[in-house]
């Protein structure tokens, strides 16, 4: 369910993005149809970038901060880990969009439009220590929008209110939960261990080749099929974070000897943060959540990854080695519970 937020989110900063693209377009004639009425402090163009958000929700009582690193966001508070990029640059487009909103004379008391405690509070910092900071209050009586206002500034304007959907997120929401993230362009060598099973493809130019097993080695992946492997990297995503895991490696099931994954990319891939490794570690089975523990080397965090998923993909490495494409069923392959280790039966 929680993987499942994420994805409804993707789609609300769609729609602000399709919204702020449109407005963006007819901006200089909704100013001349209902100019500012109050003076505007607050604008925000596609060259002012915006290093940091911190994200105030005073109805479910957290804070989020969020800042970008080396070109990538991360979230620096109330965890330190990568974030998803693309829910990032979602807050940025509605700071944007928000910026070119008219400004409207208050003809109330702030408390009467939701402002005097507003539900949110969204702080933007930009360059030269410059800091917008947004409130976002009540719905409005007429029309799918809710008041706001710049902190900065006296005006109200009125958002969508997929806006304020779009603001209210969990840490979870906002984690990068994708395990392999090198684009998969940039990829260039691929290792599956698993058990006794051991899967390595090397790409030359625009040709995949195996290197593993052995009696493949040399020998050319037909057209397509790393393609298959590659999807099924980009579907491995954290299921659960275990933050507060108290447990040690021994008892996680991470030994000397590992199940793995590790993906080799071309220098300067953004998403692995400067270097070319990417290495999944899996420990033992929790039958009770139909998970493996899991952690990217690197990273400290220990989490779920789903079993399902994970003998799914172990299937599309048979499916690749096998010469006549058919696909394997899942039920010939299981894990064998508490080792974390693959067999067949």
């Amino acid at each position: 369910m929680k993987l499942v937020r994420t994805i409804v989110f993707v789609l609300l900063f769609a729609v602000v993005v399709a919204i702020y693209l449109f407005q963006a377009r007819l901006a200089k004639q909704v100013l001349t149809i209902v100019p500012d009425e109050v003076n505007r402090i607050i604008t925000i163009s596609r060259s002012d970038p915006i290093d940091r958000v911190e994200l105030r929700d005073h109805i479910q009582k957290t804070q989020i901060a969020l800042r970008r690193e080396n070109g990538a966001w991360v979230i620096e508070r109330p965890v330190h880990c990568p974030a998803e990029s693309q829910v990032a640059e979602g807050f940025v487009v509605a700071a944007r969009m928000a910026s070119r909103q008219p400004r409207l004379r208050a003809e109330k008391e702030w408390g009467e439009y939701g402002l005097a405690k507003p539900e949110f509070e969204i702080r933007f910092d930009l360059p030269e220590k410059k800091v917008a900071t947004l409130l976002i209050g009540a719905q409005a009586p007429i029309g799918k929008a809710v008041f706001a206002r710049w902190a900065e500034e006296r005006g109200i304007l009125l958002l969508p209110a997929e806006m304020k959907a779009m603001f209210r997120q969990t840490v979870y929401g906002i984690r990068q939960k994708r395990l392999f993230r090198a684009p998969a362009d940039r990829i260039r060598k691929i290792y599956v261990e698993m058990g006794k099973y051991g899967y390595q493809w090397k790409k030359d130019g625009n040709q995949w080749y195996w290197t593993e097993p052995v009696e493949k080695f040399g020998q050319k992946v037909p057209a397509g099929r790393m393609d298959i492997v590659l999807e099924g990297l980009q579907s491995l995503h954290v299921r659960e974070f275990l933050d507060n895991n108290k447990k040690s490696e021994a008892e996680l099931g991470f030994f000397m000897i590992h199940d793995r994954i590790w993906v080799e990319s071309e220098d300067g891939s953004p998403s692995t943060q400067g270097g070319k490794k990417e290495t999944l570690y899996f420990g033992n089975e929790i039958p009770e959540k139909n998970a493996y523990y899991g952690f990217l080397e690197g990273e400290d965090s220990v989490f779920f990854v789903d079993r399902a998923k994970v003998i799914k993909f172990f299937d599309l490495m048979k499916t690749v080695e096998q010469d006549d494409g058919k696909e394997t069923e899942s039920s010939k392959y299981k894990a064998q519970s508490a080792t974390g280790k693959f067999l067949t039966p």
